[in-house]
């Protein structure tokens, strides 16, 4: 695999990264689907694991996803505590204890769950003390949960990786990618961003001065009018001012940088993202 071939064994030990993914509604007009994200992601995922690092994902368990993608790969590749994986309130309460339990029991020693409260406090023990919960079907009281698991994020990760990114239905006060995009810039750490497969992503390697995306219809990525995106475009350049973070902090070179940014290949963006990474943080 190009990114073994590359990068060294060790080369990413102790590094948490945070995966930043969901599906863009670009795909279909490049060509693509839902699997070439879910195999760029599972090659990333990988690669980071090769090298030794680890993974946070804040996902959900119904429907099945890029959940059970990173699953996959840390039953194949990963060590102790190579994945751990974040639920927000609104996400854990649609699930029964036996569906945690049967989660919890796939991770084994290689992962863990941790389940939030509303205001991103861990719940401890919740596969003993689970209550019968409804599902809060408010959205406007579920955007706040989403922050504050995004915010605890933040804190448990040394970077972060941006692929795709829906931009016309999302759970929140802003697109998701976009609000973790915003937290990983305003503490400085190295963002590694796919633009190839649209969405979010697309537009953060935009604003952040990543990609110019010339090599892309005129109207991409596909957004709506919608000022809630406007608000969180506005708060990432902000971000990148305020902190001085700089795409050039990765140390790779202006044209893997670009390469990174447009390629569709799965193999190469897991290999440029973990050079980056293995760069930025040794």
């Amino acid at each position: 695999m190009l990114a073994q071939g590359l990068i060294p064994t060790g080369a990413l030990a102790g590094v948490r990264v945070g995966i930043s993914v969901s599906d863009s509604d670009d795909l279909p007009r490049l060509g693509l689907a839902n699997a070439h994200a879910e195999l760029a992601i599972g090659e990333i995922a990988r690669a980071v694991l090769v090298a030794g690092g680890s993974l946070v994902y804040g996902g959900r368990i119904r429907p099945s996803g890029f959940t059970q993608c990173l699953l996959h790969e840390i039953h194949r590749y990963g060590r102790s505590d190579a994945l751990t994986l974040c639920l927000a309130a609104p996400e854990h309460r649609k699930l029964s204890r036996s569906e945690l339990d049967s989660i919890d029991r796939q991770l084994g020693s290689k992962g863990r769950v941790v389940c939030l409260d509303e205001r991103g406090n861990h719940i401890p023990d919740i596969l003993k003390f689970k209550p019968p919960e409804p599902e809060d079907t408010d959205e406007a009281a579920k955007a706040p949960a989403f922050s504050a698991l995004r915010r605890l994020m933040g804190t448990i990760t040394d970077a972060r990786v941006l692929l795709g990114g829906n931009l016309s239905t999302f759970a929140g006060s802003m697109p998701g990618i976009l609000e973790e995009a915003i937290i990983a810039v305003a503490g400085n750490q190295p963002l590694l961003v796919s633009a190839g497969f649209g969405g979010a992503a697309a537009l953060a390697a935009r604003h952040l001065g990543i990609d110019d995306l010339g090599w892309a219809p005129s109207d991409f990525p596909r957004r709506p009018d919608d000022v809630r995106i406007d608000r969180a475009v506005a708060e990432l350049e902000e971000a990148a001012a305020d902190s001085g973070w700089d795409p050039r902090a990765t140390r790779l070179e202006t044209d893997e940088l670009g390469q990174l940014s447009a390629s569709h290949r799965a193999g190469e963006i897991a290999a440029l993202a973990v050079r980056g990474l293995s760069r930025a943080l040794s």
